[in-house]
């Protein structure tokens, strides 16, 4: 008999919380209330896109004919994580010396990455970013999927150039997260299923952690 003991572990809920009321100027998410034949309710999504909330990036986002939410292996969105809790300064680079300091002795192949901004809280200005050679350090490691609360990069070129190490291995990134102070362990269990539609660059999802208690 297939069981999991809940009282021996924590799940903790990072989904961005998207409010159709309170709408985003740039991730619109208008919605409006509808009937069903038997004048059951229903919500009409009118206008959004695929980068509203809490969402998955597949290759498609940047390359033409790379593989959309549902041309990657549904494992590939689940799995053992660990937690790269960044203390670094404002706009400072997380550079491949430092990652091996902070996550070198528990990241395995198959790993999902979560980078935590330990200043956000604290301090305004841009975030700590990923350089081209600390995301080819990740991929070196066996990075399977990215969830980001850092910068990509120190400007749009890097960016794109670390979207292009990471992404041309096939391994998706999550955006917009909520709640991972919430997390204590360095070492945990994360999921994030899209949303299944053919074809898409991202999908909606919503994103949980599970640690030991």
């Amino acid at each position: 008999m297939f069981d999991i003991d809940l009282t021996k572990y924590r799940i903790i809920d990072l989904s961005y919380e998207v409010r159709p009321e309170a709408p985003e100027p740039d991730r619109p998410f208008e919605v409006e209330r509808g009937y069903l034949a038997d004048r059951a309710f229903k919500y009409d999504v009118t206008r959004t896109h695929t980068h509203v909330g809490t969402h998955v990036e597949a290759p498609a986002h940047f390359f033409d004919g790379g593989k959309s939410i549902t041309e990657l292996p549904l494992e590939i969105y689940m799995g053992p994580a660990v937690l790269a809790a960044i203390d670094l300064p404002r706009a400072a680079e997380i550079s491949r010396k430092y990652l091996e300091q902070i996550i070198g002795d528990i990241m395995k192949p198959g790993r999902i990455v979560i980078t935590r901004d330990e200043r956000k809280s604290k301090e305004t200005g841009r975030q700590p970013h990923l350089t081209i050679d600390s995301a080819t350090w990740l991929m070196e490691r066996g990075m399977k999927m990215l969830v980001l609360d850092s910068e990509m990069g120190a400007n749009t070129e890097e960016g794109r150039a670390i979207h292009d190490v990471i992404m041309r291995r096939d391994a998706p990134i999550v955006e917009r997260l909520a709640n991972l102070e919430q997390i204590r362990r360095r070492e945990l269990y994360f999921m994030a299923l899209p949303f299944k539609v053919r074809g898409m660059d991202s999908g909606w999802t919503r994103a949980i952690a599970i640690e030991e208690r």
